[in-house]
């Protein structure tokens, strides 16, 4: 499987910690976690889309509910692979982007319709954005489904925030130590990129709304 050489990168577009991890693929489930303006999300695409235009991929992003990707981690996508130059063809309704460079598809879908999961094959990649959204089961029918012929390095992202120890993520990846996973943490002081007056913001929290400091800082 090819890498990106790093000294090709700008590397004024990424956080150190996206760059120290852009290479790295050997752990099947990356969990990103982290508070409000951490970048985890877009850190998480990069790396997906640094990885989908060095080689053939096909990744599925999904959220619990469809109707809210378009607003989210789809234009992430955009944005970025724009940001990069990178040509791509884009298919609105069915969500599908497909990247010219080396044929990588990215489908959107919603976990609300799991039968439409069901029928896509060899998915290579999957990006699960508010993970804390979805059900355990529904994380284990996306997990069954990775499996690839002869593809190298299949792997699942899942970005959230802190979540209440009742939700099923606390438990299944913070008390049961799963095997080959990578846990990135991230706070606002991992972004270089956001805005000063954003960061007063949070910080102030800690006087006016103790509760959300703590899950969003």
């Amino acid at each position: 499987m090819k890498i990106i050489n790093k000294r090709n990168l700008n590397k004024n577009k990424f956080n150190e910690w996206v760059l120290k991890n852009i290479n790295d693929y050997r752990s099947r489930y990356e969990v990103y976690y982290g508070g409000g303006g951490s970048g985890k999300s877009v850190g998480a695409v990069q790396k997906m889309i640094i990885k989908a235009i060095t080689n053939t991929r096909k990744v599925l992003v999904v959220r619990k509910v469809a109707s809210t990707l378009s607003d989210s981690i789809y234009t992430v996508f955009t944005t970025l692979l724009d940001e990069q130059g990178m040509a791509y063809k884009e298919n609105k309704t069915d969500k599908k982007l497909e990247i010219l460079r080396t044929g990588s598809i990215i489908l959107f879908k919603g976990m609300d319709n799991p039968e439409k999961i069901k029928s896509i094959a060899d998915i290579t990649d999957i990006i699960i954005e508010e993970a804390t959204e979805l059900t355990l089961d529904d994380f284990t029918q996306l997990d069954i489904r990775l499996r690839p012929f002869n593809i190298k390095f299949p792997q699942i992202y899942l970005m959230f925030n802190p979540v209440s120890k009742v939700n099923w993520v606390y438990k299944y990846w913070f008390l049961q130590n799963q095997e080959n996973t990578k846990i990135i943490q991230t706070s606002y002081l991992d972004n270089k990129f956001l805005a000063e007056e954003y960061k007063h913001i949070l910080e102030g929290l800690k006087n006016t709304n103790p509760a959300y400091y703590k899950i969003y800082c």
